[in-house]
């Protein structure tokens, strides 16, 4: 008898347990706006169409909490920037960078320092992805062996990469990485390796706990449209490497159910709640 009671006991325990509910390990994501890029000519971007047509790219930085701490994807354009009302142009003249707000303030108006982020990734090197990546020394940062050896190795001189944007870091732990990672272990965080715009380009999937999974694609493309018509720009470090990871791209989102989100695409991310709001 005594031993059917704790069986009955136990059982009813483990009914409780189950119907638990369970805290998501992604518990929200803000969405930063990082600055922006402007261009009298789109074609650079979309090869044989919008010749001399101006756009805008928005730029976005995605803040991260999980149940284990803060994780930040890219840093924007430099907050420094924020000081030029006219912008800094790039050296050949064919974008100028914009920054209104300062990434340092934006995390100061969600509540978060740049000591408080315990794990930090950019989809790539570019200046307009790691433009604050020097606030960032204390953090664990995921990177893939190949861009870390153009930003750290030998010949990072010849990279043509913005390496004054990771002096701070040289000292930093770095977690090198040679194909896909699973940050935290349960699926929640994954880089996925996509190299082709530079030579360790990442993009990231986040499944967050209302919306489901997002895929933020970095620059494997600049525009929506440019995902769904496979377009890559004739600049990147290997175009026809950038195709192969842009196909794998849309196979994984469809097996995923991702949504996709494209870093530069200031028209849907206008659609996305900005910081200090964020999304679930």
């Amino acid at each position: 008898m005594k031993a059917l009671i704790t069986s009955a006991v136990l059982l009813l325990l483990a009914a409780c347990a189950s119907t638990e509910p369970k805290q998501a390990a992604v518990e929200r994501m803000y969405v930063i706006s990082c600055g922006e890029n402007h261009t009298k000519d789109l074609s650079r971007w979309t090869p044989g169409e919008n010749v001399g047509k101006a756009h805008v790219f928005g730029d976005y930085c995605y803040l991260i909490k999980h149940a284990k701490g803060w994780m930040l994807w890219d840093t924007g354009i430099a907050d420094r920037i924020a000081a030029l009302p006219h912008g800094m142009p790039n050296a050949q003249g064919t974008i100028t960078a914009f920054m209104q707000t300062p990434l340092s303030e934006s995390l100061k108006q969600i509540g978060v320092a740049p000591a408080d982020i315990g794990y930090f990734a950019m989809s790539h090197s570019h200046g307009d992805h790691s433009g604050n990546a020097n606030l960032f020394p204390a953090s664990t940062i995921y990177m893939q062996q190949t861009e870390y050896d153009a930003l750290f190795g030998p010949d990072a001189a010849k990279s043509g990469l913005p390496l004054a944007n990771f002096e701070k870091l040289k000292g930093s732990k770095f977690v090198r990485l040679t194909g896909d990672q699973d940050v935290f272990g349960d699926g929640s965080v994954v880089i996925k390796s996509t190299p082709g715009h530079t030579p360790g380009h990442q993009s990231l999937l986040v499944r967050l706990p209302k919306r489901g999974p997002v895929l933020l694609t970095g620059d494997l493309v600049h525009l929506l449209y440019s995902w769904d018509n496979n377009i890559v720009p004739g600049f990147n470090y290997d175009v026809a490497q950038t195709k192969r990871s842009l196909e794998e791209m849309k196979a994984y989102a469809k097996a995923t159910g991702a949504q996709v989100w494209v870093n530069h695409d200031k028209e849907q991310h206008a659609a996305i709640p900005k910081a200090p709001a964020y999304v679930e």
